[in-house]
């Protein structure tokens, strides 16, 4: 049992790992995110902010591991939780809600609770941003929230699945895995954002400085 425990838990980080490394190839790269990271983004550019999180999220389910009662311990709620923190409550639910509706689809005892889970992160990670007026969470505060946001999904299941034996034991075997490997992961990516924004202004001082 302790070595499946280990296991699992081995499995998220090395998912989250992914999740991660590819967050920065796009954060990096792609040119519409990072318009949206600093507030110049078009229609457009949201819209592919969105479909690249929202695909993030369907990913961080499938690469998850399958639970008791067909739960699935995984990582889907990062890409919600970082997309309203760093653009806001419409981001954060339009995230939210492909991730989630891609998990009800799969069924299982906790698909609703779980899928109600991802859409609720997503529009109260937005809702801190615009309460924060646009400024993103510092890391610590925003890997806290992360853990937040798992107890929360915790709490969903322990209130819509039944019976109450079976959602204990979902919260149980999953939710604490879930707190560890998204908190991680929302604490890492708020990391690479500060960055590329710091980046972002210590070349605009320079060009700054040149001209003048």
């Amino acid at each position: 049992m302790t070595h499946s425990l280990i296991g699992d838990y081995l499995t998220l980080f090395a998912a989250t790992e992914i999740f991660i490394f590819v967050f920065m190839e796009i954060v990096t790269k792609v040119e519409s995110v990072r318009m949206v990271i600093f507030r110049t983004a078009r229609l457009q550019d949201y819209v592919v902010f969105v479909g690249i999180f929202g695909a993030f999220s369907i990913f961080g389910t499938y690469i998850g591991i399958q639970g008791v009662f067909g739960a699935i311990t995984n990582i889907r709620d990062i890409a919600p939780i970082v997309a309203g923190l760093v653009a806001g409550p419409y981001a954060g639910l339009a995230v939210g809600l492909i991730g989630g509706l891609h998990r009800m689809t799969l069924g299982g005892a906790s698909c609703i609770a779980c899928s109600v889970a991802t859409v609720l992160s997503g529009l109260i990670a937005g809702l801190v941003f615009r309460f924060n007026r646009g400024k993103i969470m510092g890391i610590v505060p925003a890997i806290g929230f992360g853990v937040l946001m798992e107890g929360l999904h915790g709490l969903l299941v322990l209130v819509l699945v039944q019976p109450f034996s079976e959602a204990m034991e979902i919260v149980m075997t999953s939710i604490p895995q879930m707190m560890v490997a998204v908190s991680l992961g929302v604490g890492i990516a708020i990391i690479i954002v500060h960055n590329i924004i710091r980046e972002e202004e210590m070349v605009s001082a320079h060009s700054g400085e040149k001209s003048s």
